[in-house]
């Protein structure tokens, strides 16, 4: 079974893949910890079946508008957790408030899950081979192209995935206020597992192993799973490997990364030249944003609400993952910058302060002198 990567976290941890992850670990995927850092990959078998099943969504009846309903709703209430004071309260009442927040979490992954950029590959091939260069697909994705004359199916798959885009910053907005930040309910409650269990390990457990250890049942280190893990899911459970079998399954992903280019999809046209930025995907942005000045190019796993207040210093952006439908592609459109999405291996490729071309026509990203 072939594998490829689709998105990464600087800093994540076995209760937080537990917590969000068990959705998408129904699609056949595995999620590796380096480290510390966090990586998810899908077959490539199950992201044919997603796109196929993306396709369908475009011509259900009344689909988008249950499913705007159902997003929004499930993404106020897992917000509306941010106000809970879980400090003061005692073990009992905080196990029963992390299996409320699990349940809502894993509720809200579920409908999210459905925005995830490979649901809307099949949707993005039928659309070009329409337009055949007549104009860009991000032209569409602007509102810069007229679809009053479009076959009924094309029309409907243009304004499904033009309403997408849109419903998707949304509800990444919420993801942002519960995982980034110090005060952030994720936080909190991070913070609140290491002072209840006494142990620092305790944020690579699983929640049943948290509950356990809650309960006075001694749980066996956990430490080796934040330097190596290997997680799948299956039939609801979570299966973790880690140490020396991790590392081994994890070499094996890593076979494939190219040493000079990379090749991704132009979300945005444009040419531009600069010195690579890495800003990973984080719990906590703040200590990567401010070494992006103006002129760099963002290199990021993808980028979200936080890094808004550098993107517009950026002279192009790149990132290993998402398609046309991403928070990258999308702000790039908005702010004309060039834009390359989907490259996979971008961050692992270059390095901070190399220079770099962004042919954003092509998509191709290499390394200068």
């Amino acid at each position: 079974m072939k594998y490829e990567p689709v998105f990464k976290f600087a800093e994540y941890n076995v209760f937080m893949t537990d917590l969000f992850f068990q959705p998408y670990g129904e699609v056949d995927s595995i999620i590796t910890i380096k480290n510390g850092k966090w990586e998810f990959f899908i077959a490539k078998d199950s992201a044919k079946r997603l796109a196929e099943e993306g396709f369908n969504f475009a011509f259900k009846r009344g689909f988008y508008d249950k499913f705007k309903k159902k997003s929004l709703s499930l993404g106020k209430e897992l917000l509306g957790l941010n106000k809970e004071e879980i400090d003061s309260i005692d073990n009992e009442e905080f196990l029963l408030f992390l299996e409320n927040f699990f349940d809502l979490g894993k509720r809200f992954a579920e409908e999210y899950k459905k925005t995830e950029f490979f649901y809307f590959r099949k949707i993005e091939k039928e659309i070009n081979e329409y337009i055949q260069g007549k104009f860009f697909f991000e032209d569409i994705l602007s509102n810069k192209v007229d679809l009053a004359s479009w076959p009924k199916d094309k029309k409907a798959l243009a304004d499904y995935i033009i309403s997408m885009q849109h419903l998707k910053i949304k509800l990444r907005k919420f993801i942002n206020e519960v995982l980034i930040g110090e005060k952030s309910i994720c936080s909190r409650i991070l913070k609140q597992i290491i002072k209840r269990t006494g142990r620092d390990d305790s944020i690579d457990m699983t929640l049943a192993e948290i509950k356990n250890c809650l309960n006075g049942i001694r749980i066996p280190e956990v430490y080796p799973r934040h330097i190596y893990s290997y997680i799948k899911f299956k039939d609801g459970n979570i299966n973790i490997l880690s140490g020396g079998d991790a590392y081994r399954k994890i070499r094996e992903l890593e076979k494939e990364i190219p040493k000079n280019e990379v090749i991704g999809t132009p979300a945005n046209k444009g040419v531009m030249k600069g010195k690579v930025k890495i800003i990973p995907l984080s719990l906590n942005p703040e200590q990567y944003l401010s070494k992006l000045e103006k002129g760099d190019i963002l290199v990021s796993d993808t980028t979200g609400p936080e890094m808004m207040p550098i993107i517009k210093k950026a002279a192009a952006i790149v990132t290993d993952e998402g398609g046309m439908m991403s928070h990258a592609a999308i702000v790039a459109r908005e702010f004309n910058i060039p834009c390359v999405v989907g490259t996979k291996y971008a961050t692992k490729v270059f390095k901070d302060g190399e220079m770099i071309e962004v042919n954003a026509n092509n998509g191709v990203v290499r390394k200068i002198d």
